[in-house]
């Protein structure tokens, strides 16, 4: 199954996660030193119209139809692609991104309140409850109530709401009309719809859909439906899997250790009073809380009532020396998905609420630590920064795809040639020719290495440095911003 999965509180490994544009893997070349190409940054060059006329801009991106140019004087103006020139256009194709306003800090309204939220109940098929929002709509496989159901919706849209704002400037459309979820009233049913075991939700990409079981949640059914156990209700799932969802076009292109630890900083903004509180003191009393909950769930037995500790309780534990081991950042920078995936049940594992799990707590906290650094520490800076990465990666692709279709192309040039009068295939797999014709010329390249398309973009993460001056640095700085004693071995 081809999906993006959140551990379950008491799971050591997500599910199989997607592998990278699989389609890479049939195919037999792919050409030299692929990304690598220049940065275009936003250097200044000559436009051209199809007029004629000339400009001097710098080249900002692409929004819809049009290109952005940063004029001498500073202004910005959007120019249509239609009306450059074919150099422009094979420019802009060779070198595309997406344009962005720049991103200093989450606005104070990132997501609002609603009040007047509604939700529509459809029918559905035997034993199946549908529920639609203006943005959603849930498949439910019990029936969860209009207050209920209002509850959990309102934590999607305002999740959406969210997105709309956030600093990687990318939020996914929905398949049809609605962004499609399904809701399970046990984790027995979840499974056999098709959630993989350990996990409390999973996003499938190739469905477009997510699916969560609401008992690990802290919904349960009672005596008067299903209802909220006060202590256990925890809608981080939701949010998680939700960011996966909303950044749909972010899966295939960047490693997993970005997409994993990106979905874990937006599942760790509060949200309080109906909205997520997105001011610098919460989202990092946000990081801190995942800690402390994240050790309360490991350590509490199996259907015990969570421990509600004092302030005092939790500075012992945060800044005593307790909080487990965590992967260096360096590792975690260059991790591939393939040692991702391989840090799952088996592997050596560190003792979380003592009991040895796999390395994957490790990669998924110290991945949220590296995104939360470069966006809450670096700021602008650092949102500068991650937004290249998938840019440069999707540059990296289309020079890809671009070599398929002239190898491609050459394939079929090849079966043409061979029809030819004169043309001969010899016994050993060579061919002979009329002097008079010039065969189809193979294209440049050589076998890639899948996973270096994917990384093809970190060194602008790393802007110039090594992995390892940058990890060192952002270890450094997450323990004077969180004021936690942190280990990275």
């Amino acid at each position: 199954m081809s999906c993006y999965s959140r551990l379950s509180p008491s799971a050591s490994t997500p599910s199989v996660h997607k592998s990278w544009i699989a389609s890479v893997l049939l195919l037999a070349l792919a050409p030299a030193g692929f990304g690598q190409q220049e940065s275009t940054n936003a250097a200044a060059r000559v436009w051209t119209n199809t007029g004629g006329k000339k400009i001097t801009a710098e080249y900002l991106g692409i929004r819809g139809a049009d290109v952005a140019l940063r004029l001498p004087g500073g202004k910005i103006s959007f120019v249509p692609l239609a009306g450059l020139s074919t150099a422009d256009n094979v420019f802009v194709k060779a070198n595309r991104l997406d344009y962005h306003e720049k991103w200093q800090t989450w606005p104070a309204n990132a997501s609002q309140a609603m009040p007047g939220l509604m939700v529509a109940e459809e029918t559905g098929a035997a034993g199946t409850f549908i529920y639609t929002t203006n943005n959603f709509r849930f498949h439910c496989d019990v029936n969860l109530g209009a207050t209920l159901m209002k509850d959990l919706a309102r934590t999607f849209e305002l999740t959406l709401q969210l997105h709309a704002k956030s600093p990687f400037g990318v939020l996914a459309k929905p398949e049809k009309d609605r962004f499609e979820a399904k809701l399970f009233g046990t984790l027995a049913d979840y499974r056999k719809a098709g959630g993989p075991g350990n996990t409390a939700g999973v996003y499938i990409p190739k469905q477009k859909v997510f699916l969560a079981p609401l008992e690990l949640m802290g919904i349960q059914s009672g005596s008067a439906g299903y209802r909220k156990i006060s202590d256990e209700y925890d809608v981080s799932t939701i949010v998680h899997e939700l960011t996966h969802m909303l950044t749909h076009e972010m899966l295939d292109n960047l490693p997993l250790w970005v997409n994993e630890g990106y979905a874990e900083y937006i599942a760790s903004i509060p949200i309080q009073a109906g909205v997520f509180k997105t001011d610098n003191e919460r989202i990092r009393e946000g990081v801190r809380d995942v800690f402390v909950m994240n050790h309360l769930r490991a350590s509490t037995p199996s259907g015990k009532e969570l421990p509600s500790w004092s302030k005092a309780e939790r500075t012992d534990y945060l800044q005593g020396g307790k909080i487990p081991p965590l992967c260096k950042v360096a590792e975690v920078l260059q991790t591939t998905d393939e040692k991702w995936k391989a840090s799952g049940p088996g592997k050596q594992g560190t003792a979380f609420g003592g009991q040895v799990h796999s390395r994957l707590p490790q990669l998924y906290r110290t991945s949220h630590l590296i995104i939360y650094y470069f966006i809450q520490i670096e700021g602008e800076k650092g949102v500068a920064k991650i937004r290249k990465f998938p840019e440069e990666n999707r540059r990296n692709m289309d020079r890809y795809e671009q070599y398929i279709q002239d190898y491609e192309d050459y394939q079929k040039a090849m079966v043409a040639f061979m029809e030819l009068p004169g043309v001969t295939k010899l016994p050993d797999g060579r061919f002979r020719y009329p002097s008079n014709l010039t065969p189809p010329k193979v294209p440049e390249g050589n076998p890639p290495d899948v996973n270096a398309l994917k990384f093809g973009g970190l060194s602008a993460l790393l802007d110039g440095e090594s992995a390892e001056v940058v990890g060192s640095r952002i270890e450094s700085a997450l323990h004077r911003d969180l004021g936690i004693f942190l280990r990275f071995q």
